[in-house]
């Protein structure tokens, strides 16, 4: 399997393209009202306006999610997985 580095909007939306046809090929679905993505970037740095679409459905972004248990945003802070933590153990 070869791993793609994306170096712009279009590389982007062909690798969702070409994961959307793998999971067809295979027998399964992606379920765009469930995905979401994240855009990771520094404090200090603006957010770049992205606009993501697989088989003309627009994937949302999102400020922060929950993966493998650990809240994170888009800083890849863990301030809200601990004060979630906090506010459960108060």
């Amino acid at each position: 399997m070869q791993i793609l580095v994306p170096q712009n909007l279009e590389d982007i939306n062909n690798i969702i393209d070409n994961i959307n046809d793998w999971f067809r090929g295979n027998s399964l679905s992606l379920n765009f009202d469930k995905i979401y993505f994240l855009q990771f970037r520094a404090k200090k740095s603006h957010e770049i306006n992205i606009k993501i679409s697989c088989d003309n459905k627009l994937i949302k972004e999102t400020k922060n999610t929950k993966f493998l248990g650990l809240d994170i945003d888009i800083f890849l802070s863990r301030k809200i997985h601990i004060d979630q933590m906090m506010f459960k153990l108060g």
